[in-house]
């Protein structure tokens, strides 16, 4: 059982409080705090539920959060088979069963919207409105440069010795300055989380969620699909088509999308201060479906 950070102490007196599910495959942590609607929380890649810590004191007094690491990610077990979005958003499905969750809010944070996005497609039902920042909705979205670096990086020996070079602090901060994050000043805590999550994420794991990921269209669903999604994004993100979102999302009913700007995929101290100004009014935001 890998080791789970201490919470900022924000997190803490909101109610941050960590929690295990057994399944098949081993353990499977969350986190659940606050009151009030469920909000389940996907995190992004090689994340784990601290991605979220900040959010917790603006959400925790009008959500029940819950927050998975999902499989392999964090502290929670790898699965015996394909870490695909699909394999996921079951384990994401079996904890809200476990919590005898009818309906819930959903989220996810890039990678982990996709997830999100596979839990509505199973259970379509059961989900209240779609929570979703930087969201990869389909591969025309993601930026074809980033495309062509998952194509060549996840080939399987080149993915072990990335992985292994990511285990440099030196190297994986270099590479998230310079192909990622861009030349905004990264949050430090943020820093350490990202460093210490990729340390700790199953390779395996990793290599397979990122090539179904980003090779997945969830357009269909949601065009099928008629409740609320909200969808929150840096304006200068190196890894989305901004542009094509923010016309994806205005053409669709229902469908609200707020851009940070002057900000990219790198979370520094001022992106995580306007972030919560939107998330804090999306979730005080009655349903736009009549």
């Amino acid at each position: 059982m890998s080791p789970s950070f201490p919470p900022l102490p924000e997190a803490l007196a909101a109610g941050w409080e960590e929690r295990w599910l057994e399944r098949p495959q081993g353990q499977l942590r969350y986190v659940v705090a606050g009151q009030g609607r469920p909000l389940v929380l996907c995190h992004g890649f090689i994340g784990s539920a601290e991605n979220f810590e900040t959010w917790v004191p603006g959400l925790a007094a009008r959500r029940s959060l819950v927050i998975p690491d999902l499989p392999g990610f964090g502290s929670s077990a790898a699965l015996p088979g394909q870490h695909s979005t699909r394999a996921l958003a079951r384990e994401v499905r079996a904890l809200t069963d476990h919590l005898h969750l009818d309906t819930f809010e959903l989220g996810g944070l890039c990678l982990g919207a996709a997830v999100a996005m596979e839990v509505l497609a199973q259970e379509p039902a059961r989900v209240e409105r779609l929570v979703l920042h930087t969201p990869l909705m389909a591969p025309a979205m993601v930026r074809r440069a980033f495309r062509l670096q998952v194509g060549g990086l996840t080939v399987p020996g080149v993915f072990d010795l990335i992985s292994a070079l990511g285990r440099w602090r030196v190297a994986a901060d270099l590479y998230r300055r310079v192909v990622v994050e861009g030349s905004a000043v990264v949050d430090r805590r943020s820093a350490d989380l990202n460093f210490e999550n990729q340390v700790r994420a199953n390779p395996r794991a990793a290599r397979e969620w990122l090539r179904d990921g980003v090779s997945v269209s969830f357009l269909p669903l949601l065009d099928g699909w008629h409740g609320d999604v909200f969808a929150l994004a840096a304006a200068d993100d190196r890894i989305l088509e901004v542009e094509l979102l923010a016309q994806y999302c205005s053409a669709r009913p229902h469908t609200e999308l707020s851009l940070v700007a002057a900000s990219g995929h790198g979370w520094s101290a001022e992106f995580i201060s306007r972030q919560m100004e939107i998330l804090e009014r999306i979730v005080a935001t009655p349903s736009m479906v009549p």
